[in-house]
């Protein structure tokens, strides 16, 4: 039985369909991930049209849709309220942008909501623009997606003995962190006490503080390395856009 709904959300795919139409894929509030069929939305703007311009990436959206039967849903009415233009007047903030959308595809399925991660996307999009701590922000960002995907480590607790770690530790992809006390196997990663207490202080940092917080380059840029080891192993297709980011 085809039925009306209303929510928001945020374009992560477009494709042209048609001379007219455009097939889209949205992260809504309410219904996690959804494609949907846009009939008319490439046409010229007309006073009686449902949709004031063709949808565009990264856009954010107050939607009408029939759901129907299939996997294609049927959008009948869009209005934008926030399009992000600060992100494609900045090629790095865009490519990072660009980053985040794709990681979404790829870490979660249709239908499966996650409207608090929603809400921090739109978050890390605006502070992009900042044109601060962008590095940072990825890292901030990339712990959100592992932690709503149940695969973040404990970066304050042995996997093994569920002891506090206070020292360094080795972490070992995908279980989690070993602390000193115990016996770590081979092929696993040091991780020394500076990283480990940014990367735990990181994914608990309000959104706000995250561009002006004072790291060390080098600590981003390990927990960089170390989270994107963490990414390719629990996707099973990395985002295209990771081998344009810029350290």
């Amino acid at each position: 039985m085809k039925r009306d709904f209303r929510t928001r959300g945020l374009v992560l795919r477009c494709i042209d369909f048609s001379e007219t139409s455009q097939i889209i894929r949205v992260f809504t509030r309410d219904q996690g991930i959804l494609d949907m069929l846009a009939k008319g939305s490439r046409r010229p703007v007309r006073s009686s049209s449902s949709f004031s311009s063709p949808f565009d990436i990264a856009g954010w959206y107050d939607l009408n849709y029939r759901a129907r039967g299939t996997d294609l849903h049927l959008a009948t009415e869009a209005r934008l309220v926030e399009g992000f233009d600060h992100l494609r007047r900045n090629l790095s903030a865009w490519i990072d942008a660009s980053f985040a959308l794709d990681l979404l595809r790829n870490s979660f399925s249709p239908g499966d909501p996650h409207p608090d991660l929603l809400r921090e996307v739109l978050q890390y999009l605006k502070l992009l623009g900042y044109g601060r701590g962008r590095r940072r922000l990825r890292n901030r960002f990339v712990q959100s997606v592992l932690q709503e995907s149940g695969v973040l480590p404990r970066w304050d607790h042995c996997s093994e003995c569920d002891a506090e770690i206070q020292t360094g530790a080795s972490l070992r992809i995908p279980f989690g962190l070993i602390c000193s006390s115990c016996d770590a196997p081979e092929g696993v990663s040091a991780l020394d006490q500076s990283t480990r207490a940014y990367l735990a202080a990181d994914c608990r940092r309000e959104w706000g503080l995250v561009p002006s917080w004072e790291v060390p380059s080098r600590e981003v840029e390990i927990a960089w390395n170390l989270l994107r080891s963490l990414l390719l192993h629990h996707l099973e297709r990395p985002p295209r856009s990771l081998r344009y980011l810029r350290a």
